[in-house]
């Protein structure tokens, strides 16, 4: 029987909406953890050992971290519908990359800056203790926002140019991950009270993009407590993992590491280096309450040192 995923996420995570597409595209059914949108999150924290970034994919004992590891564990276990096609991998890296850096910061900070009186104060409150900053204040927030529309707009042809072949999807050899990350940005111009997702008007070939990835749908979805996610670990063991990678750059496997989002102030989660390989990292904690838990970790955007 296949596994059935966890996914700690909450509505408005743009980065849990590209998770939850990649399940609607894999026609899976998986339980959805409410995870809260700002410190303190004990219950996201006792799985991952300290990890708090959303979204967190569970299986067992196994705890994906980051959305690059998510996909690529994904087309692991349900290889039938890849996410990513060895022809086209190295394109939808690249969008991936351009994606989630370029035009989704623009839009976050302006979505966030327009929002700044409506959204919940400490989001921003703990937004800004991520980056080591002191909490803005709305008129720093509406400044911002008024800079980064600038941005926005000059960043909403490049994917105007990307349909410019006239087909369906971003890449030739149909929907994947590629469209899904610049999706997911553009999807969060209209996740708060003030809609901004009128800087689209002048894209009617994004929006009907758009409105064809959406349509995809999320799969089917079981709202399952926090509590049972914890017990669904501390039951499980975790699966048994391919020989490591040999990498000299990296500590020597067996040893005790410590693994941490770059150009973030956040806890780093700290085990056992269990194995290697060229796209990511596996880090075991033995954890006093739920016993062995394999964390998963992209290598590229977190750095991994020896303790």
């Amino acid at each position: 029987m296949s596994p059935v995923p966890i996914l700690h996420h909450y509505d408005f995570s743009p980065f849990s909406e590209k998770i939850r597409l990649a399940f609607g595209f894999k026609g899976l059914d998986w339980h959805a953890v409410e995870a809260p949108s700002v410190m303190p999150k004990p219950d996201l924290v006792a799985l991952t050992g300290g990890y708090r970034h959303i979204p967190v994919m569970q299986i067992g004992a196994d705890v994906f971290c980051d959305t690059r590891t998510i996909a690529r564990a994904l087309d692991r276990l349900w290889p039938a519908r890849p996410l990513v096609r060895p022809a086209t991998r190295g394109l939808a890296t690249a969008l991936e990359a351009w994606a989630e850096r370029d035009l989704f910061w623009p839009i976050a900070r302006y979505v966030t800056g327009v929002n700044a009186d409506t959204i919940d104060p400490q989001l921003h409150v703990d937004r800004a203790a991520l980056r080591g900053k002191p909490a803005p204040s709305p008129e720093r927030l509406r400044a911002v926002a008024r800079r980064s529309l600038a941005q926005v707009r000059a960043e909403l042809p490049v994917v105007d140019r990307l349909l410019a072949h006239g087909g369906a999807w971003l890449l030739p050899d149909g929907p994947g991950q590629a469209d899904f990350a610049v999706y997911h940005g553009l999807w969060f111009l209209g996740a708060f009270t003030v809609d901004c997702s009128d800087v689209l008007a002048p894209h009617p070939a994004v929006r009907s993009w758009m409105a064809r990835v959406a349509a995809i749908g999320h799969g089917r979805r079981m709202p399952m407590p926090a509590a049972e996610a914890l017990a669904a670990a501390a039951r499980g063991a975790p699966a048994p993992l391919p020989p490591a990678f040999d990498d000299d750059s990296l500590p020597p496997v067996g040893s005790h590491v410590s693994v941490r989002p770059d150009d973030y102030t956040t806890e780093a989660v700290t085990g056992r280096l269990a194995q290697v390989d060229h796209d990511d990292v596996r880090v075991l904690r033995d954890d006093a309450v739920l016993g062995a838990v394999m964390m998963h970790f992209p290598r590229i955007g977190y750095t991994i040192r020896a303790l």
